[in-house]
């Protein structure tokens, strides 16, 4: 066991009563992918570029938990605290004890990837990367699909809602789904990224709203499920590792992402530090999202030419329009100021590639996109 002389999660966890949303890093061990919580408290985190999960006591002692594993990707515990681990190319999926000692081992095809428990027992729900798929998996091992659904493009994120609705995010294309009982989804949001990873990592669930890591952006989005593509920046900015204050704090390629059980502690690995991140006493209002939905116009849609964008902004400021094509490629920035609250501008889209863009626009910390179609 190892013990962090600089920063111990108890620290991080007595900071919850102390200071406003503050992210602390905990600096021992490797963890750059998938999340999971204990009934005891202790955080479990996996090396996806590596063999190793890791554990994280709340006294602030770091052990390698289970180690010998291909590539280490989701976490999720039953009821008895027996931990399944997804082994994404090693197609198998294994089930330890609470010591980690191996219980069952389960082949499972196609990049097991992420994985969460079913509210209603102990069967466990887990996607298929390359499967394009998500599946039951009952506690006797036997595996059914609950959904393939032509939407799905990389699946690996699951999340619950509060009112038990099940969420899931592609890792390829940031597309955020409701699955709906026949296995149909619902299409909740696609997030924006650019750079050289622009991927959904995971997505958890608090405070009534969707929250998500996109891995190139190194920002976390909050997403509103009751609406089409509603969500606002949530904290991070440029690449970095400083701590201290939301407004402040930045992350290197943010992954795995989940809540304790109140919803107003997050965790994150980055992926680029390989660090656990803590964000202590976490408040979100999902209606802080300022810009009106109905206000964002653009038109024609489909265009060949020119591409018309209209806003009405909540008040003066400074506003940021963007367009992405499908791969999250910035194609277009335009950076304003609104000096009466309403944008009116026009793009050229001539040479441009026949294909579905998306138009995001930026007000504070709102977001609103919409699909484009060439």
């Amino acid at each position: 066991m190892k013990k962090n002389t600089l920063t111990i999660l108890a620290a991080i966890f007595m900071a919850t009563t102390l200071f406003a949303q503050t992210v602390t890093t905990f600096t021992e061990g490797t963890p750059d992918d998938a999340i999971a919580l204990d009934s005891n408290g202790n955080i479990y985190c996996s090396n996806y570029v590596g063999d190793t999960v890791f554990k994280f006591t709340p006294t602030g002692e770091v052990s390698s938990f289970i180690t010998g594993l291909n590539t280490p990707n989701g976490l999720a515990f039953n009821s008895n605290d027996e931990l399944y681990v997804c082994d994404g190319q090693g197609n198998t999926i294994y089930k330890y004890d609470t010591g980690g000692n191996l219980l069952e081992t389960i082949p499972a095809s196609s990049h097991p990837s992420g994985i969460i428990k079913s509210l209603t027992s102990d069967t466990m729900i887990f996607t298929e990367y390359s499967g394009d798929k998500i599946n039951y998996l009952e506690p006797d091992g036997t595996i059914t699909e609950i959904s393939s659904a032509p939407e799905l493009n990389g699946p690996v994120g699951l999340t619950y809602g509060d009112n038990g609705d099940l969420y899931v995010g592609n890792y390829t294309d940031r597309k955020i789904f409701r699955v709906l009982n026949d296995g149909s989804l619902e299409y909740i949001a696609q997030l924006p990224a650019s750079g050289s990873n622009p991927n959904l990592g995971f997505i958890s669930f608090a405070q009534g709203a969707i929250f998500g890591t996109i891995m190139g952006e190194h920002k976390i989005y909050a997403v509103n499920p009751n609406e089409v593509d509603s969500y606002v920046l949530f904290a991070g900015s440029d690449a970095g590792d400083n701590d201290g204050d939301i407004n402040q704090a930045t992350f290197h390629t943010p992954n795995g992402i989940l809540f304790n059980n109140s919803g107003d502690t997050m965790y994150i690995t980055d992926f680029g530090t390989k660090n656990l991140r803590i964000m202590s006493n976490v408040v979100l209002a999902v209606n802080d999202i300022t810009i009106e939905n109905d206000s964002f116009k653009i038109y024609p849609n489909p265009t060949k030419d020119t591409l018309f964008v209209s806003a009405q902004l909540p008040r003066e400021g400074d506003y940021l329009l963007r367009i992405f094509d499908v791969s999250g490629k910035e194609v277009f920035k335009n950076k304003g100021i609104s000096n009466d609250t309403k944008i009116a501008t026009s793009v050229d889209v001539r040479s441009w590639r026949n294909g579905t863009y998306l138009v995001e626009i930026t007000f504070e910390n709102s977001t609103i996109t919409k699909k484009m179609i060439k």
